[in-house]
């Protein structure tokens, strides 16, 4: 069917409508003219869910990958491990132009077809997969990294790359198992790291690990988010059943302390807690030297279901003076937020004795969970 409009005319028409792919394929059977502009847009995101079946159905479709929709493709996922064929590699190759990967659940022979991918990769996840900073190392533009490690990785047999990627962006990072080596090395990268914001959940005994990563990013460092938990424990849910039992509170004598003194551009910083360790918190907070520090938040499961006693309840105090303290001489806004279950009310009444400044100056939310 012929048109009287521009081809941009129409360009811009499918454009529009990059986000609405059932009006995209519709367009697809208007005119073979449309295929090729909404391909852009149709096979701009591509997920293959731990599912031999969809990787074999697109291979049906698109049998040679030098003419199939995969150089659209900006954003990549594949979950589960693949499968040992002979055309895996060239299948997967033809998405050289990816900026966004994402690979879950994979044993270390399935990451190989995915080394040095695409050199327009900016953005990398690797959710539950080998320790592997080779595959980090090939992609040189690499800005935000996201890792959750597996547990279970042998760390015998590395050595340091001669190059690593800049690394400026997001470092979101969940540490448990042996994600310490992970640590290690990413430490000696010969690139260095730049983060500008870091994420981390971690378990008191990797707070040593932290540290060092938080130093080796103190130019640049602007954002952090700390999520401080149990040893051994995973993301706690977070709608809490009543019947289960209080969390351990977390002494922080047995957590190493994190030193913050060489962050000075730090703008944001972030708690995150599955237990209350207020002395933890405070003894943070007040190696903080940033002159640019703008927004404090603390952010816990309501998890006091005992009495407050000393010296936690001290532990309490000292927060909420310290906390108001910032405010006062460096004008930073801190906010706290409690995270409380479906028809629990014991915190809202607790709140103002535990930290009544705060109370006092409306800087305390109870956000009920879902």
């Amino acid at each position: 069917m012929s048109c009287p409009l521009p081809p941009e005319i129409l360009d811009l028409v499918v454009d529009h409508l990059h986000d609405k792919p059932t009006m995209l394929k519709t367009c697809c059977v208007i005119s073979k003219s449309w295929i090729q502009r909404t391909r852009r847009h149709l096979f701009a995101g591509v997920e293959f869910d731990n599912s031999e079946s969809e990787i074999e159905l697109w291979k049906k479709a698109f049998p040679d990958p030098s003419n199939s929709p995969a150089h659209h493709t900006r954003s990549l996922l594949v979950h589960g491990a693949l499968a040992a064929d002979a055309d895996v590699g060239n299948w997967i190759s033809a998405f050289h132009n990816v900026e966004h990967l994402l690979l879950s659940y994979m044993d270390r022979n399935s990451l190989f077809p995915f080394y040095g991918l695409s050199s327009a990769i900016r953005s990398l996840r690797l959710i539950i997969v080998p320790l592997d900073v080779d595959l980090i190392c090939s992609f040189p533009l690499l800005e935000d990294l996201a890792l959750v490690p597996s547990p279970m990785e042998d760390e015998d047999g590395w050595k340091v790359p001669l190059t690593s990627p800049k690394l400026t962006g997001t470092l979101d990072l969940e540490m448990y198992g042996r994600s310490s080596a992970l640590t290690r090395r990413l430490l000696v990268l010969p690139g260095g790291l730049r983060f500008s914001k870091i994420i981390v959940m971690f378990p008191g005994k990797d707070a040593k690990s932290v540290t060092d990563l938080v130093s080796r990013c103190s130019d640049t460092l602007e954002f952090l988010t700390l999520d401080l938990h149990p040893q051994g424990a995973f993301l706690q849910p977070l709608r809490l059943a009543s019947t289960s039992p209080p969390f351990t509170h977390v002494d922080a004598s047995e957590v190493p302390s994190l030193d913050l003194s060489k962050a000075s551009k730090l703008k944001y910083l972030e708690f995150l807690l599955t237990v209350p360790s207020v002395q933890w918190i405070t003894t943070t907070l007040r190696s903080v030297e940033s002159k640019n520090l703008q927004f404090i938040r603390i952010n816990s499961f309501d998890n006091i279901r005992e009495p407050v006693m000393e010296p936690f309840g001290q532990e309490w105090q000292d927060l909420d003076r310290l906390l108001v303290q910032f405010w006062a001489s460096h004008s930073v806004r801190p906010r706290v937020e409690y995270i409380v279950e479906e028809g629990g009310k014991d915190l809202g009444g607790r709140a103002p004795s535990l930290l009544p400044e705060l109370t006092r100056r409306g800087l305390i939310d109870l956000v009920q969970s879902i």
